[in-house]
């Protein structure tokens, strides 16, 4: 299980975080956690959840994204995610999230939404 994110800084008030391949919650759901947290307290107004690499989740993981999305919303920053499969675009309708997740193909595309 990894629980390792690639945050990346895409300016002052926009960041990008690169999740792994299998959203389970647990420990990935208390890294993420803490890792929105940490951007909130620091200003962070975008980020933008990557989940190209993310081959398998489960209830627990999209439970770990809509926390996200509540702590930004809380905090006035915006959640946004992108490079989602087919599988995960299809979750997302079938629990109809993707009625509250803003999400792109790609980092480039959310950027000039922002």
């Amino acid at each position: 299980m990894n629980t390792e994110l690639i945050v990346k800084e895409l300016n002052k008030q926009t960041f990008s975080i690169m999740l792994g391949e299998n959203l389970f919650g647990g420990n990935e759901a208390l890294t993420f956690s803490s890792k929105i947290n940490e951007l909130c307290n620091n200003n962070a107004k975008n980020i933008i959840v990557d989940l190209n690499q993310v081959k398998m989740i489960n209830s627990s993981g999209i439970g770990m994204l809509v926390g996200g999305l509540t702590t930004s919303k809380k905090n006035n920053a915006s959640l946004i995610l992108v490079g989602l499969s087919d599988k995960i675009k299809s979750l997302l309708q079938m629990t109809h999230l993707d009625q509250v997740f803003a999400t792109f193909d790609s980092i480039d595309d959310a950027l000039k939404s922002i």
